[in-house]
């Protein structure tokens, strides 16, 4: 499954509670655009806020594979490192997942 960076997620949410805003009433448009495009704007924020709404749910439940949270956090600078499963580690999409180290024992 795809991995998708929390930031984008967040400004998308961000985008869509304007559009939820707008077609709800609550963010008032008058002297701000031309009376004439309010009802047009107002609607297409309603269609936004729909499919934007969609959207959101279909990524948040995208985050939460155990493949999405090793990336999510493997993508904050100060982590050198995350030891999982080989399994889990080939299956996300970053570096710094790794399976567990090899043994190096010698048989005597």
């Amino acid at each position: 499954m795809p991995h998708i960076d929390p930031t984008v997620r967040f400004w998308i949410g961000i985008a869509v509670t304007v559009a939820i805003a707008v077609s709800g009433g609550t963010l008032n448009l008058t002297n701000a655009i031309p009376h004439d495009y309010i009802p047009y704007v107002t609607a297409w924020c309603a269609i936004i806020a729909f499919f934007g709404s969609a959207l959101l749910t279909s990524l948040n439940g995208m985050a939460t594979t155990t493949q999405s949270r090793l990336a999510s956090a493997a993508a904050i600078p100060d982590v050198k490192s995350i030891v999982t499963t080989q399994e889990i580690a080939e299956t996300t999409p970053s570096d710094k997942v790794v399976g567990p180290p090899k043994a190096t024992g010698t048989k005597e």
